[in-house]
């Protein structure tokens, strides 16, 4: 008998390993592809028709009956780190469909049917297709060149399909309307509140923690900014009447459709963070794209991104800080390029989908800096993405944001890290005037840590 169950057990595990191993490879694969529009493949998860946890959750019912003991061995099986939300339908108050959420064949969200074409205005004679409807177009000044969202029939919604039917020219320009999601994982406790004083100090000034201090004093950290700074956001709304953020000049606009609900708590602890290292009169542009999928989880279409990108070139900001992360996207890449080649730095964190997770965007653009989270003593966050393309790591475990009830709470996430690196550039910049010494000098203000030199966990280093 206790070889009948040794050997079912191996059997199992083999089989679970097995399909693990060709998903996780097969899934890599098809996410890490480099800067080009391929042919779209099919997963193999797509092709199974329950996912890897279900298969285990069958075996051992199976098992059970014969064998109890490969019950308890199959549990301890880890589940995959990267993973993709279940997508979700959203709908007015009226309970009118606004927007529908679908797994795309790259595993990722994206809007149903949905795809975007950045070109001229003269390309609009090649939607002229009986399965092409043209849902909304507009000229981006960010980036000379119209944008189009396409709604297409379920016969053309492959990436093969859909660039068969446009021209050459327009071929490398089409990606669909992807969402992104923003990439904090909330408190990792009961949040510390406390009331703000009428006129604060800067939020670095109001920690109450022992250990923070003492940690503050002997790393010697940069004091704020001394130059007023200009930097772009894009985010939820903000509570822009919080005292943390009272010494600034905020302006802010939504690029939402109206009937997406929103919050203002994602948006408020990337400002108050990237306000505790500005300058009193410096100005802080935010554009409002994310909407609320649920208590813990906001998402942004790439459309949503595109026209906040625009509005924040426009707003001539020094830094553009992107506390999201999705996937890879012919449009996404037009649109950071053509920012970057204009001398504005993007900074967007890596993500939280852990070290297993393939590259994440816009981070994982050459032309981004990447910033992933460490904690108070330094070590990384276990759930941040890792890889070559990481640049600089800062404090975003359990950090102090403001709330927008007007108190104080804890936040951790990649999201939270990448601010604080936001803020340290637009302040080199804004001293040297100069983008290429503003980088060699955050680069020379880094702390190794890990591998010596740069490395796929902490990058170039640690930022304080």
């Amino acid at each position: 008998m206790m070889m009948c169950r040794s050997l079912c057990q191996l059997i199992v595990s083999g089989l679970i390993l097995s399909l693990s191993s060709m998903v996780s490879s097969d899934a890599c694969a098809q996410l890490t592809i480099g800067r080009q529009i391929i042919e779209p493949v099919n997963p193999i998860i797509d092709k199974v028709p329950v996912d890897v946890g279900t298969v285990r959750d069958v075996l051992e019912n199976q098992v059970e009956q014969g064998v109890g003991n490969t019950v308890e061995t199959l549990a301890n099986i880890p589940a995959p780190q990267f993973t993709v939300p279940s997508p979700l339908s959203l709908t007015s108050p009226a309970g009118n469909l606004v927007l529908k959420e679908v797994k795309a064949p790259d595993g990722f969200l994206t809007v149903k049917r949905e795809w975007l074409v950045v070109g001229s205005e003269a390309d609009k004679t090649h939607f002229s297709h009986p399965d092409i409807t043209i849902e909304s177009s507009h000229y981006l000044t960010a980036i000379d060149q119209w944008v189009y969202r396409l709604k297409v029939s379920t016969n053309l919604d492959e990436l093969s399909q859909i660039r068969n039917s446009l021209p050459t020219s327009l071929k490398e320009q089409v990606g669909r309307n992807h969402i992104y999601l923003a990439q904090n994982m909330g408190e990792l406790q009961s949040p510390e509140t406390y009331e703000i004083p009428e006129n604060p100090a800067p939020l670095e000034n109001q920690k109450n923690s022992q250990d923070k201090q003492t940690s503050m004093a002997t790393t010697g950290k940069p004091k704020v900014c001394q130059v007023p700074v200009r930097i772009g956001m894009i985010d939820t709304n903000i509570a822009h009447n919080h005292q943390a953020l009272k010494h600034l000049v905020i302006e802010q606009q939504s690029f939402l459709p109206q009937a997406l609900p929103t919050t203002q708590l994602h948006g408020t602890s990337v400002a108050s963070l990237l306000a505790d290292n500005m300058l009193t009169g410096s100005h802080l542009y935010n554009a409002s794209v994310f909407y609320t999928r649920n208590s813990i989880s906001q998402g942004a279409t790439l459309l949503s991104l595109i026209d906040g990108l625009n509005y924040l070139v426009a707003k001539h900001v020094d830094a553009i800080n992107m506390s999201l992360a999705g996937p890879e996207n012919p449009v996404l890449t037009n649109v950071i390029q053509k920012i970057s080649e204009q001398g504005i730095q993007i900074i967007a964190a890596v993500g939280n989908e852990g070290p297993a997770s393939p590259p994440l965007f816009p981070a994982a653009y050459p032309s981004t800096i990447a910033v992933t989270a460490v904690d108070s003593k330094q070590a990384i966050y276990r759930w941040a993405n890792q890889g070559n393309y990481v640049d600089f790591a800062a404090s975003g475990v359990s950090v102090e944001v403001a709330h927008p009830d007007g108190t104080i709470s804890r936040e951790t996430g990649t999201s939270m890290a990448t601010p604080f690196v936001s803020a340290r550039y637009a302040c080199l910049f804004r001293a040297s005037s100069n983008q290429a010494q503003a980088l060699a000098t955050l680069r020379d203000q880094a702390i190794d840590a890990g591998a010596p030199g740069r490395d796929p966990v902490f990058g170039v280093g640690i930022l304080q």
